[in-house]
């Protein structure tokens, strides 16, 4: 990386002031070039229809809701000192993105404040060439129908983010000798493990009571022919707000499954949309009878991995560029 240029991956903090004051405005006076990760757009950004100003600050305000009844604080006054913390926290990180070089984003359909401004694009997480040099491997087995398919959800199980209740009516309709479904995260959420305690295709589940490890992470995603990414139908996601589960397919090489709406019509290559339950489960009735289509997705998933991989290099190139400028 160029001595000149300094990315700053997390500003969305409630400390932001202090980032902007004490980092970011000093090290633009000493002359270096700031770029600053975005991983919420929307809350460096104004000028959205009122109907999408209210849903996405309904969004951001639920966590913080949350944080204060926690501490005791009564449900109309968590509500109150939510909204005030949202407004501030947003004032702050526009004045940070005002004065910034640039920002970088993890997923190229993210939006960013200004296009006026320079613009990186980096994949989630580091592409990992040991799990991806597997992919091969297990792409010439799903070709020659060996094994059943393992089709996963990364990330915390809970309904705040993610629609698990349609991926569990789509898998319930699906012989449960053909697949294997894990869910590889912790299991948050009450009313999905009740759901999957009482379904059909419970022996078919992998489900985990604590929070998983970085090994066992690593060794179900070596094994996991698809991801699903059941993300909500909130906003914040696709556009405003990658979600983890495209990441994971990514630096792995692996198809991800998700929501039609996530790249609004750019679907990237290696990638399925389905619209809802019913559209699900004919995509994944579809990938365990027909092997050559599975393998042809999988393919494709993987080109477009190694092809992030290299593109890492014309980055570095892109920064050199940057700094010289």
């Amino acid at each position: 990386m160029p001595k000149n240029i300094v990315l700053i991956n997390t500003v969305e903090c409630d400390l932001s002031h202090l980032l902007l004051n004490n980092l970011i405005e000093p090290l633009n006076a000493k002359g270096l070039k700031v770029f600053i990760g975005i991983h919420n757009s929307f809350l460096f950004m104004a000028g959205f229809a009122a109907e999408l100003e209210k849903d996405l600050k309904r969004y951001y305000s639920l966590p913080l809701e949350s944080r204060f009844r926690k501490k005791g604080f009564p449900p109309f006054l968590s509500a109150i000192m939510a909204k005030m913390v949202l407004r501030y926290r947003r004032a702050n990180l526009r004045s940070i993105a005002a004065s910034a070089e640039g920002y970088f984003v993890f997923g190229e359909q993210v939006l960013t404040p200004s296009s006026s401004k320079v613009r990186l694009v980096f994949s989630s997480k580091p592409v990992d060439l040991d799990v991806v040099s597997l992919r091969h491997k297990r792409i010439f087995e799903i070709d020659h129908n060996k094994d059943k398919l393992v089709f996963t959800v990364t990330g915390r199980v809970d309904l705040h983010r993610r629609d698990y209740i349609s991926v569990l009516r789509s898998f319930e309709q699906i012989d449960a000798s053909k697949f294997q479904l894990v869910f590889l995260g912790e299991f948050a959420d009450e009313k999905v493990r009740e759901l999957v305690s009482n379904s059909s295709i419970r022996s078919s589940i992998t489900t985990f009571d604590r929070r998983v490890s970085e090994e066992e992470f690593e060794h179900w995603i070596s094994k996991t022919d698809f991801i699903i990414a059941p993300v909500s139908e909130i906003p914040p996601y696709g556009k405003f707000k990658i979600s983890g589960n495209p990441g994971d397919a990514l630096s792995a090489g692996i198809p991800l499954i998700i929501p039609k709406r996530y790249y609004e019509g750019n679907t990237p290559l290696g990638t399925l949309s389905y619209t809802d339950s019913e559209s699900l489960k004919e995509k994944i009735g579809e990938l365990i009878e027909n092997r050559a289509f599975s393998a042809s997705i999988s393919n494709e998933a993987l080109d477009r991995t190694l092809s992030i991989a290299d593109g890492l290099e014309r980055t570095a190139s892109l920064c050199n560029i940057l700094s010289d400028a």
